[in-house]
């Protein structure tokens, strides 16, 4: 029975290098996927607050448009002094997502531009960080259209 040689020294770490290179493209593409999908929402922790959110024009367009997002407490007084981001996103992976801060606009009421990069439908995720330090958080559904 004859045995085979065992490979050089040089030949084996070329073929380690090989292998953790094709493991470092493997595992970046697969980050590189994920960069534009959805993050995970936040845990509401104010159920009973009641939050709206409206968008003008209505259905909105490829382009800007104004979000108002509505606070309210369980007795429906508005809710003053939160502080209101907003997250759009693609249902789709791969998209960049549209972020803003909302503006008090008094009353209860919170307003941003938030400017739409593409038609299809969207999901925008509100986190308000509320005066107690609760987040309440809530997702809204649109579909936005070609101008």
């Amino acid at each position: 029975m004859r045995l085979s040689p065992l490979p050089s020294p040089a030949a084996t770490r070329r073929r380690s290098l090989l292998t953790l290179l094709i493991l470092v493209l493997v595992l970046s593409s697969a980050t590189a996927c994920q960069r534009g999908s959805a993050q995970p929402e936040a845990a509401d922790q104010a159920p009973d607050v009641a939050m709206t959110f409206a968008v003008s024009p209505d259905p909105p367009a490829v382009g800007w448009s104004t979000a108002v997002v509505t606070l309210a407490d369980a007795h429906g007084q508005p809710i003053e002094a939160a502080r209101v981001r907003l997250r759009g996103d693609m249902n789709h992976p791969g998209m960049q997502p549209v972020l803003a801060e909302a503006a008090d606009a008094g009353g209860g009421q919170y307003a941003a531009q938030l400017g739409w990069t593409m038609a299809g439908d969207w999901f925008v995720i509100v986190t308000a960080e509320l005066p107690d330090g609760r987040q309440a958080v809530r997702r809204f559904d649109l579909r936005v259209r070609t101008p």
